[in-house]
């Protein structure tokens, strides 16, 4: 096994599942350059590129596991600085030392689902580190390291972080609510490194977005905006992931609540009813910060991201509620801030509430 770089390449979200149909993952030389989309870069010695191809299946590539206690090379922590034993379900792409040359399956972005079958085994993981790659594993290129938590879950046997072998991989989708949020699918179906203001964009920076921004209202000034409708405006100059946050929150603001409500589906599927933590984080869906399968209540937002408020996106989380705050107008499900603060349903909501007792924290880049 060639160890992942020590803190190198998590950033802070989990998940688990979403239904999957593939997409092939071919072995071909590319004539872009190395990290661009499209573009094929070198995975390490004597293993070829890999990039995204058309729908339909995928393509078994040779894999190593990382990680745990026989391990002490690759440590536990990530780039960003969050725990990999904290997110079970994460792979490393191979290939160089950022989200953005680690190109071994072509440059996937941060977060870019993947189902991985092993044996008639099967699960999906999510790219959050990176690694330097190797040499061929079976005959095949050596593509992908997998946490070995995410190993053991496949049953792959512990070989004290050496095990290697040969493992399906193919992409899902956009599913769900992708075509109401502007969504595109399939390769394009990604979310670049730059729009998430991750270290090094580079040319992450021309890849497709994938985010929930189609017909967002736009306002001039640096701040989002409540509309009659009770819909909100994004500010012009926002983030693609902020008019996506904006978007996914129009899509439910003024749906009732109801404790406990939508955290059987998948964030991809909209609910009748929703409460603090499910919409919180169907709006985080719809930024693409969240994979469709995340359903935690609010305790698990206290960790999430990044402490501290962000510039343009803050979440306020405790064991018993979580709101937020999205270009200056907050998001919650009850007018906490009084009189003036607009309805007590789910929704956006004017004016600035209390937040003592809650942790703050924001999203990677935002």
């Amino acid at each position: 096994m060639i160890a992942v770089l020590a803190g190198g390449g998590l950033l802070s979200v989990t998940a688990v599942g979403i239904g999957v149909i593939t997409v092939l993952v071919v072995a071909m030389m590319g004539s872009g350059a190395p990290g661009q989309c499209g573009g094929a870069a070198s995975a390490g010695p004597g293993s070829g590129p890999i990039v995204l191809g058309p729908p339909g299946t995928g393509a078994v590539v040779g894999a190593t596991e990382y990680g745990g206690p026989g391990d002490r090379t690759s440590g536990t922590v990530g780039a960003s600085g969050a725990g990999l034993p904290a997110h079970p379900d994460s792979y490393a792409e191979l290939g160089g030392t950022t989200f953005q040359t680690a190109t071994a399956m072509g440059g996937l972005a941060y977060m870019t689902p993947l189902r991985i079958t092993w044996q008639g085994r099967s699960t999906i993981a999510y790219k959050r580190d990176i690694g330097l790659g190797g040499g061929p594993v079976d005959g095949r290129p050596r593509v992908i390291d997998l946490w070995w938590q995410l190993a053991g879950a496949l049953r792959i046997p512990y070989e004290q972080g050496l095990w290697s072998g040969a493992v399906r991989v193919a992409r899902p989708p956009g599913t769900g609510s992708a075509a109401a949020l502007g969504q595109t699918t399939g390769a394009a179906a990604t979310l670049s490194g730059a729009a998430l203001g991750l270290p090094n964009p580079t040319a992450a920076a021309a890849c497709p977005v994938a985010l929930g921004q189609a017909g967002v209202p736009t306002v001039t000034g640096p701040r989002a905006r409540l509309l009659a409708d009770g819909s909100a405006a994004a500010p012009g100059g926002a983030p693609p992931a902020v008019r996506g946050i904006i978007a996914a929150g129009n899509q439910i603001a003024g749906r009732p609540y109801l404790y406990g409500a939508a955290h059987a589906l998948p964030l991809d599927q909209l609910a009748p009813a929703y409460d603090c933590s499910s919409s919180v984080e169907h709006l985080l869906y719809g930024g693409g910060l969240l994979p469709a399968s995340y359903g935690a209540a609010s305790s698990a937002l206290e960790t999430w991201g990044q402490p501290g408020p962000g510039r343009w996106v803050t979440i306020y989380a405790n064991p018993d509620h979580v709101f937020m705050y999205v270009a200056g107008l907050r998001w919650d499900t009850w007018n906490a801030a009084g009189s003036g603060d607009g309805s007590a349903g789910i929704g956006w909501h004017p004016l600035v509430r209390d937040a003592g007792g809650f942790v703050a924290r924001h999203p990677v880049g935002l």
